[in-house]
């Protein structure tokens, strides 16, 4: 990746007992443009040292302009010797020179890493006509890999998350298709299959701050829609509480169920396969256990969270409870038109927001809207 062996490279060259005072200059005069390039070796002949230089020109006569009254040194050229250990910061760094530049400005500058596998979605690359295209994002792959070494393999998103089950289409570009991974998030271990079940390492901080809240002992706790696990498991590592864990994914229910076996939790995590819908019917006998039992409630189907909100109302402990509500709202002002849009659908069920313990933009979503995230408690109007 990056120069190879025999390409030519500006060198600045210097006596061997002015290197470290060059080094020196570098960092406190100018301490903030990369005039080396890490990916070449330095090179030693006789009595002079010459330290491989970055190929932007202007930063060369920046470099000469900042020390050449305080050092005497030659800008030379010479064969650059790739440095086989440089770690890339990026896979943009990586994809210099091995991409046109035109098309280097098209590289995704995110993905997802889950496990050993990677899931990058090449949007603005799709926009172009280009018979290259494929080998375009091969090559993306490959840096990928390269820059991130737990990486095994890297598949392309073609689609958005839908269907029940929110899943996306997925498509190989580099390595085995095998989409069953394990992935480790704060301590947590969580076996998934990523073709399978919905699962977002985007939300690692946020199930880090939810899992962190203060729990009464003995506390229930419904997480309404638990895919793989990712919250439950770590509010149950570190709490001793009670969680029902509920997902209408066999797939993502299979995965919950091995997941709760890989994790030692203090708490318990109860796993069941059904739609929360099922709970409001007047013969689910589960449903009629639970009700008005629950002592908090995790809501993180964003898209859909606001046509649940029954199903909380029925499960909630009287006279209050917690609710960890997330959704999509528009911007400007989405935290505002989130709980306006909560007061609006509560406003039938007797039940009122008594306190906004938090309120934020989790992420955003789209150039039109963010995910936010609401922690409210919750009051019964007897």
């Amino acid at each position: 990746m990056g120069k190879s062996n025999k390409e030519q490279t500006q060198f600045v060259k210097i006596k061997q007992e002015s290197a470290e005072k060059f080094l020196k200059l570098l960092k406190t005069k100018l301490p903030n443009e990369p005039f080396l390039d890490r990916r070449i070796k330095v090179k030693h002949e006789g009595a002079y040292v010459l330290f491989p230089l970055t190929d932007d020109v202007e930063k060369v006569k920046a470099l000469i302009g900042g020390i050449s009254n305080q050092l005497n040194f030659d800008i030379v050229t010479a064969e650059g010797i790739a440095e086989v250990n440089y770690k890339y910061r990026s896979i943009e760094e990586a994809l210099v020179g091995e991409l046109p530049e035109n098309i280097l400005e098209l590289v995704p500058k995110s993905y997802d890493i889950i496990g050993k596998i990677a899931i990058v979605e090449f949007d603005q690359i799709n926009t172009i006509s280009d018979e290259n295209i494929l080998s375009y994002k091969k090559k993306v792959a490959e840096v990928l890999v390269i820059v991130n070494k737990s990486v095994e393999t890297v598949y392309e998103k073609l689609s958005e998350v839908k269907g029940k089950y929110r899943l996306k289409e997925l498509k190989v570009i580099y390595g085995d298709d095998n989409p069953e991974t394990i992935h480790k998030e704060n301590d947590c271990l969580f076996k998934l299959d990523v073709k399978k079940a919905y699962f977002s390492p985007r939300l690692v901080f946020e199930r880090k701050r939810v899992s962190s809240s203060s729990f009464k002992k003995q506390e229930i706790v419904v997480d309404m829609f638990t895919g793989v696990g990712p919250f439950s498991i770590q509010i149950a590592k570190n709490n001793d509480v009670k969680i029902y864990a509920f997902d209408v994914n066999p797939s993502a229910y299979k995965y919950l169920i091995a997941n709760i076996k890989l994790n030692k939790v203090k708490g318990e995590v109860i796993a069941h396969n059904i739609d929360v819908k099922k709970l409001l019917n007047h013969n689910n006998k589960l449903g009629n256990y639970l009700k008005h039992k629950i002592d908090r409630i995790i809501m993180n189907l964003p898209e859909q969270s606001i046509n649940f909100l029954d199903v909380a109302c029925f499960l909630m402990k009287k006279p209050s409870g917690i609710l960890h509500f997330y959704q999509f709202c528009e911007k400007p002002n989405p935290i505002e038109k989130g709980i306006d849009n909560l007061n609006t659908n509560l406003k039938d069920s007797r039940w009122h927001i008594e306190e906004i313990l938090n309120s934020k933009v989790v992420k955003p979503f789209s150039p039109k809207s963010d995910l936010i995230v609401l922690d409210l408690k919750l009051k019964f109007l007897a």
